[in-house]
């Protein structure tokens, strides 16, 4: 008696490979990548200067994140992304396929707008920037360690831990003038707490954009994931004012004249939306990487083109944001894929 004849599946076919990108698509994508990263490093400034100017930097941070939330709010309305995603919410929501806590990242967010209006004029938009990458570099290892992100639990390469170790190594290296400086205001360990805030800021970013990407994935749209980034991390906003002007009494608010001090929330959506568009276009990587050389570069920039009395710029400043710049294309560069291809 002979064995059937074993019937043979044919081989899965392997998906199309993606459409090659025009040079001109690319280095359009990159460019655009590196100003919407500079806008953060101008969000940083103009934050910086309206928590001084006003007096009350909580207050600055709830002006600041409530403005770009009412924009974002009329952009939802108007456009029929939005309106679609704002419909899936609820249902998403039941269904557990967002969890509530992924609404924490709207507190995270306005974590950072505190941070930039407490400290951006004390250190200087450059050394804010360094801090906040470095605390992006050290977040991103412990999102792809715990399986935060949509992506799950990622391995860290030794390229990755080595390119993190680089970044903390130049940071500090770009910090020492900034130290050497001192203040006049400050001593120290009270330089060394202002600087945590912004490491601090970058650590939490990581999972404030992990949660989004969740949320933007449940709904289809990232309209509708930045917006519930701004409504939740206003409502935070409205707390932690309120509660601090009653502690603190500081007085008359000194609201400024200049109108482009307001438009930090706006900034803020420009760098959110520029970098959800341009990944679909140019691709993560170069997305990503353009995204950080822009806020890299517009902080060093606008600390030589218009400095303030915290601005400490030396040849070492600019020779440690460079090396930063290298580490970070040593974390994000694929080196396991490329060495299996």
């Amino acid at each position: 008696m002979t064995s059937p004849t074993p019937v043979r599946r044919p081989a899965p076919t392997p998906p199309p490979p993606a459409p090659a990108r025009s040079p001109l698509v690319l280095l359009t994508g990159v460019v655009l990548s590196i100003l919407a990263g500079s806008c953060l490093a101008v969000q940083s400034r103009f934050n910086g200067t309206l928590g001084r100017t006003m007096g009350d930097p909580y207050l600055a941070a709830l002006v600041s994140f409530g403005i770009g939330c009412a924009v974002l709010l009329v952009g939802s309305v108007l456009l029929p992304a939005g309106r679609r995603g704002a419909a899936r919410l609820p249902g998403v929501l039941r269904t557990g396929r967002i969890r509530w806590w992924y609404f924490l990242a709207g507190v995270f967010g306005a974590y950072l707008v505190i941070a930039q209006t407490l400290t951006t004029a004390l250190l200087g938009v450059s050394v804010f920037i360094l801090g906040l990458v470095v605390g992006q570099s050290l977040g991103g290892m412990l999102v792809d360690r715990w399986g935060i992100g949509p992506g799950g639990m990622q391995p860290l390469s030794r390229y990755r831990v080595l390119g993190t170790v680089l970044i903390l190594a130049a940071v500090a290296v770009a910090m020492v003038p900034r130290f050497s400086a001192g203040s006049l205001h400050m001593s120290t360990p009270a330089l060394v707490g202002a600087v945590a805030l912004p490491v601090l800021a970058g650590v939490l970013n990581t999972a404030q954009t992990a949660w989004n990407a969740h949320i933007a994935a449940a709904t289809g749209t990232p309209i509708t994931s930045t917006l519930t980034n701004f409504a939740a991390g206003t409502v935070a906003l409205v707390i932690v004012a309120g509660v601090a002007r009653w502690l603190t009494r500081p007085g008359p608010v000194q609201w400024p004249h200049d109108w482009w001090l307001y438009t930090g929330g706006i900034l803020g959506i420009v760098f959110v939306a520029a970098g959800a568009v341009l990944a679909r276009h140019v691709g993560v990587l170069q997305t990503s990487l353009g995204l950080v050389t822009g806020m890299l570069l517009g902080a060093l920039v606008l600390d030589v083109a218009v400095p303030t009395a915290a601005t400490v710029v030396t040849p070492v400043t600019v020779a440690g944001t460079l090396a930063t710049l290298v580490g970070l294309v040593v974390v994000t560069l694929p080196w396991g894929s490329r060495r299996r291809s």
